[in-house]
């Protein structure tokens, strides 16, 4: 039996196997949609796919370009770096160029000044040589008087200058020579006192005051009983009497002021030393031209000697006579103006028959100079406008 079910069992198979393919032609058509339907599938898969490939290549392109653009941005900052820097640079240049452009010109005006100083004294002839001799003789006359109040000194200077005009010989330089004969014949009527004799003079009397004599009390006695004795008055009251008979009396004397003579030698010393620096004082005040201070000490120390020397040594003498010659001296004088001379000349040196041809070649020198001087400027407000 066993065998009989495998059997039939084993049959049974084969006849679903023959009855199989009969069963199956109807399931053929849905196999058929349903490939539609892969079809559909695949069709929606493939197109989303293509459709996501493409937005991720768009966005990939996208970001590619953002990439690239931040990268020209960082290129267009390094870039503007570098052309600020470089316009810094520029304006440091332009800035030393502007200086040496300066420096240049300045160069420029300088030499301009001493080629046309060149060209004057090059081009000058025998007339202008001797006018510019004469122009610097009457400048060195009018600093002698102006600064050193030296009458001497602007008198030579000006015989000088009359002397070199007479040598050229232009009659058109006569109010000049007129003008100068004036100025010196003021000068001459001028008596101004040598005061570098003064300063020497001084100077000796100074040397020698250690040698001088003092009074002694027995001089100062003498010269006070010889004044009283000069000037008696008679006087017939009852104390004129009782003085006249006192006086009569022996040896008696009276003195009418005290005695002033120096009797140590630290008086001694002390008036010598207040002497000196009253002489002194005298000096500087003769170099300063200073009147009114060279009076106050010549007086003090004339009254110094008077009171506390020997009057009757020759050396004292000698002495208080040169300082009451000093006390008449006038050092400061009013001195003229030297001036007009010297106007009169420049007017003559600028005039139009002052001018001679090569006068040409310098004011064309000149004009030259100054159109390069424009053209400079020029090109530096060129440069400081860009």
């Amino acid at each position: 039996m066993p065998k009989e079910e495998n059997a039939i069992s084993n049959v049974e198979p084969e006849d679903e196997k023959i009855s199989v393919p009969k069963k199956e032609k109807k399931p053929e058509k849905k196999s058929s949609g349903n490939g539609f339907v892969l079809f559909l599938l695949l069709l929606v898969v493939g197109a989303s796919g293509g459709a996501s490939y493409y937005f991720w290549e768009q966005l990939q392109k996208q970001t590619d370009e953002l990439q690239q653009q931040q990268q020209s941005i960082l290129n267009l900052q390094k870039q503007l770096k570098k052309t600020v820097a470089d316009f810094s640079d520029n304006i440091a240049i332009s800035t030393k160029n502007t200086t040496q452009l300066e420096n240049l010109s300045e160069q420029i005006r300088q030499t301009e000044t001493i080629s046309q100083q060149a060209i004057e004294v090059v081009n000058r002839n025998q007339r202008d040589w001797a006018l510019a001799e004469i122009d610097y003789l009457l400048r060195i006359a009018h600093q002698r008087i102006a600064v050193a109040s030296d009458i001497a000194g602007a008198i030579a200077a000006l015989k000088g200058a009359d002397a070199r005009i007479e040598q050229l010989g232009d009659l058109s330089l006569f109010k000049i020579r007129k003008q100068l004969a004036k100025d010196i014949a003021n000068l001459n009527a001028i008596h101004q006192a040598d005061v570098n004799g003064i300063s020497l003079a001084l100077d000796q009397a100074i040397t020698y005051l250690p040698e001088l004599p003092f009074k002694s009390v027995k001089d100062e006695i003498k010269v006070q009983f010889t004044e009283e004795k000069a000037n008696v008055i008679e006087d017939d009251t009852f104390v004129g009497s009782v003085l006249e008979a006192v006086k009569q009396i022996g040896d008696i004397k009276i003195h009418q002021r005290s005695i002033k003579a120096a009797s140590s030698a630290d008086q001694q010393n002390s008036i010598e030393q207040l002497l000196r620096t009253y002489l002194l004082g005298a000096r500087l005040a003769a170099l300063r031209f200073d009147q009114v201070q060279f009076l106050h000490e010549i007086n003090q120390a004339g009254e110094i000697v008077r009171l506390h020397y020997d009057e009757s040594d020759n050396r004292i003498q000698q002495l208080q006579k040169t300082l009451l010659d000093y006390s008449a001296l006038q050092l400061s004088p009013d001195l003229p103006e030297l001036t007009k001379a010297w106007a009169m000349l420049q007017k003559e040196m600028k005039g139009p028959s002052s001018k001679t041809e090569n006068s040409v070649a310098i004011e064309a020198q000149s004009k030259k100079t100054q159109a390069v001087s424009s053209d400079i400027k020029s090109e530096k407000n060129n440069q400081g406008a860009e």
